[in-house]
């Protein structure tokens, strides 16, 4: 937990840092205007929703044939959703951190592959005191975390006495991992944007029994789109996932075969090395088996932040998210990652 707490200082005090140094936007080269960051590649951190595949928002311009790009990355979100009750009960108090080295390489024009291995940990976490503060600056919903003691773990889904889902506290444990096919459907042009397909699969490298895997081989495939005009470039996709049931769902009698998402974002060239960025992921409720909205209600993540070029050839980014609906997202997430091109 102290690992994580000062990294996540230190990201934070970074994103701040240079917010506070970018009073007016500066002048833009011509190849700063070409030069797209964006967009954050979201991955909601619903904690029963991380066993399964997520495309996330990204280019839909691909890379040339023979480049390569690795992006190490770190989510960190902190959530209270919770609900006992005799017969049912979805749990969600505490922080996870979701580390991925995402590895993209074009081995032909028009085609990329992408492998994103992952880990995950989770505690009780630190967050909770400053969640309560953020929550009453900006106005959103808290959740109800106020009721409770803070700093507290739980993270489970059960329903007529058998547990569905259970994440393990405090242990580092790898996660499943996708496997991405993205082909390109046409060049951003004078007669329209970029558009390119994506399909995943994911493998079942997780823990099934510690939460963090489904035990079975999804699927997932969407549309991504990307236009650019002037200092600004728009992003959206539209995706799908089909879930191959995990066992012990069945056995509790939660359904989750298939998630929806829509996403959209807006990049803005400050400079020649830093965009700002945001953007909206619309997620479609994880079941419906489980009747409150902890668990069976749609997540509106919305997300801030940057993108600054370390160099020619590496780009840092980092965000913060928070579900506007807050029923049954997280209550506020960060995102820093770094990626090298080769």
């Amino acid at each position: 937990m102290r690992i994580a707490e000062f990294v996540l200082r230190i990201a934070v005090g970074a994103g701040l840092a240079l917010s506070a140094s970018c009073v007016s936007p500066e002048g833009l080269s011509a190849a700063g205007a070409e030069r797209v960051r964006g967009p954050i590649p979201t991955r909601i951190m619903q904690p029963a929703g991380l066993i399964f595949p997520a495309n996330r928002p990204r280019r839909a311009a691909l890379l040339e044939a023979g480049e390569g790009r690795a992006t190490a990355e770190i989510f960190y979100a902190s959530i209270f959703e919770r609900v006992v009750r005799p017969a049912e009960a979805a749990a969600f108090d505490g922080e996870i951190a979701r580390g991925s080295l995402t590895l993209q390489y074009a081995p032909t024009d028009g085609v990329e592959v992408v492998l994103e291995p992952t880990v995950l940990f989770a505690s009780s976490g630190f967050l909770d005191s400053f969640v309560d503060g953020f929550h009453a600056i900006t106005g959103f919903v808290g959740g109800g975390r106020d009721e409770f003691q803070s700093d507290q773990y739980s993270m489970y889904l059960q329903r007529n006495g058998e547990v569905a889902w259970e994440l393990a506290e405090d242990h580092v444990r790898f996660g499943d991992l996708p496997i991405t096919l993205v082909s390109r459907i046409r060049e951003e042009d004078g007669d329209g944007p970029a558009v390119a397909a994506r399909f995943t699969i994911e493998l079942p490298t997780g823990d099934e029994g510690r939460g963090t895997g489904s035990g079975g081989i999804d699927a997932a495939a969407g549309v991504i789109l990307e236009r650019s005009v002037g200092r600004f470039t728009f992003f959206g996709g539209v995706d799908g996932v089909h879930v191959d049931q995990p066992a012990s769902f069945q056995r509790a009698g939660i359904d989750v075969r298939s998630l929806f998402s829509v996403s959209g974002g807006a990049e803005y060239r400050w400079s020649d090395r830093l965009s700002l960025l945001a953007q909206a992921v619309l997620q479609m409720p994880l079941t419906r088996s489980l009747p409150f909205e902890e668990i069976d209600r749609e997540i509106l993540d919305l997300g801030f932040g940057f993108a600054y070029e370390l160099s020619g050839a590496s780009t840092l980014r980092f965000s913060f998210h928070e579900d506007a609906v807050a029923a049954s997202g997280p209550d506020l997430t960060f995102y820093t990652g770094i990626s090298w091109r080769f």
